[in-house]
C-alpha cells in the first residue's frame, strides 16, 4: 500500500482512508482482538458492542458519532485494534495530531506484540500525517510556579519552547500561578502544517483582596462591663429617640386640641350648624376636625413608639461609666410590653433597675 502524499487531495486522501479501513478490517487487522489478550478490567461484551458499532459509524462516514464510541470501547478494554480504528476516525476528523498520537501508540504496541501487519499500517499513516501536522509553540517569561493550558489541557514546563502537534482548530491558551492574575488568548490553528508561536509575558501579580468594611454601629456592651463604648452609643441613641418620641406626642396634643376647638366652634356656631343640623361648609369644618384628631393619634402612637424604643436601648446599653459601681449591686431587667388602645397603641417598659 502506498502512503498518501502531503500534497494530494483531500478527497483523495479521505477516500483512500475508507477504502484501506474497509480492507484492513476485513483482514482482520483493525478487529478489537488485542482487548481480551491485555485482559483489561472492563465491560468486554459493552466494550464489542461499542466498537462494532463505531465500525459500523464508520463505514457510514458518520466520524463525528462513530469516535466517541471507539474511544469509550478503548477505555473499557483497551486493545490495538481499537486504538487503530479510532485514529481512523480521527483522521477522517481533521484531528491530525490526536490521529498522529494514536497511530504512534498502537504502532509501539504492535512491535510489542509482534504484529507485523498492524505495525506497517500504523507506520504508513505516521509518515503520511507527519507533513501535515500544525503545531503551537509556547514561549513563556519566568514565574515561579506557572501553570499553562492550553485548550484544557496541561502544558508541562519541559515542553515550553518546542512546537507541539496540535488539532487544527480554535484553542484558548491561558497561564496563571498563585498569587497572579490569569493571562489568557485565543489562537486559531491551520489545517495543515501551520504553526503558531505565543508569547507568554510575565504574570502580573493578582490585586490584593478588599478587607470588608467594619461595622459603623455601636456594639452592643454587657452589664456588668462597666459601660463600655458600645452601651454608651446606645444610650445616647436611646435618649435621643426618646426625645423625639416626646416631641411627636407634642405634636399630637397640639393636634388633638386644635380638632376639638375646630369641632366645637363648628357645632355652636348657628351659621355653620344652626340647630345641630350642619351646613356644608360647617360639614368641612367638622372634617378638618376629624382630620386633625387622625394626625393626633398617629402622632400619640408614633411618639409612644418610640418613646418605647428609646426606652429599650437605655436599659439594654448597661450601666454607664458613672453608674459602674451601683450596676455591680444587682443586674438591669427589663421587658417589653405591648399597649393596645381604642384609639391607638405603642409599646411600653417593665423593669426592675
Amino acid at each position: 500500500m502506498i502512503p498518501s502524499k502531503s500534497h494530494a487531495p483531500r478527497a483523495l486522501r479521505r477516500a483512500r482512508l475508507a477504502l484501506a479501513s474497509v480492507v484492513l478490517a476485513s483482514a482482520a487487522l483493525l478487529a478489537p482482538a488485542g482487548a481480551a489478550a491485555q485482559g483489561a478490567g472492563g465491560d468486554p461484551t459493552l466494550a464489542q458492542t461499542l466498537f462494532e458499532e463505531g465500525r459500523r459509524l464508520m463505514e457510514a462516514k458518520s466520524y463525528a458519532e462513530a469516535c466517541p464510541k471507539l474511544a469509550e470501547s478503548q477505555r473499557l478494554r483497551p486493545g490495538t485494534g481499537t486504538l487503530l480504528n479510532l485514529a481512523l476516525c480521527n483522521e477522517a476528523l481533521g484531528r491530525t495530531a490526536t490521529a498522529w498520537g494514536q497511530f504512534k501508540e498502537a504502532l509501539f504496541a504492535s512491535k510489542k506484540e509482534g504484529n507485523a501487519a498492524r505495525e506497517a499500517f500504523a507506520q504508513e499513516h505516521i509518515s503520511a500525517l507527519e507533513p501535515r501536522l500544525s503545531k503551537i509553540q509556547l514561549n513563556a517569561e519566568s514565574t515561579p510556579g506557572l501553570l499553562i493550558r492550553v485548550g484544557g489541557s496541561d502544558i508541562p514546563a519541559a515542553a515550553l519552547g518546542t512546537p507541539i502537534p496540535i488539532d487544527p482548530g480554535t484553542h484558548q491558551v491561558e497561564a496563571t500561578a498563585q498569587g497572579y492574575a490569569v493571562w489568557s488568548t485565543t489562537v486559531q490553528v491551520g489545517d495543515s502544517a501551520d504553526l503558531k508561536t505565543i508569547a507568554i509575558p510575565k504574570l502580573q501579580p493578582a490585586p490584593a483582596p478588599e478587607k470588608a468594611a467594619a461595622p459603623q454601629g455601636p456594639a452592643v456592651g454587657g452589664a456588668d462591663s462597666g459601660g463600655s463604648s458600645g452601651g454608651e452609643g446606645l444610650r445616647t441613641a436611646g435618649f435621643v429617640i426618646g426625645g423625639a418620641g416626646v416631641a411627636v406626642l407634642g405634636v399630637g396634643a397640639v393636634f388633638g386640641a386644635l380638632a376639638s376647638g375646630q369641632a366645637s366652634d363648628a357645632e355652636k356656631d348657628p351659621a355653620l350648624c344652626p340647630n345641630k343640623q350642619c351646613t356644608p361648609l360647617g360639614r368641612e369644618e367638622i372634617d378638618a376636625a376629624e382630620t386633625k384628631a387622625l394626625l393626633s393619634t398617629i402622632g400619640f402612637g408614633v411618639g409612644i413608639a418610640a418613646l418605647g424604643a428609646g426606652a429599650i436601648l437605655v436599659l439594654t446599653s448597661g450601666p454607664s461609666r458613672t453608674e459602674g459601681a451601683r450596676a455591680a449591686s444587682g443586674r438591669v431587667q427589663a421587658r417589653v410590653v405591648p399597649l393596645i388602645a381604642p384609639d391607638g397603641g405603642g409599646v411600653g417598659v417593665l423593669g426592675k433597675f
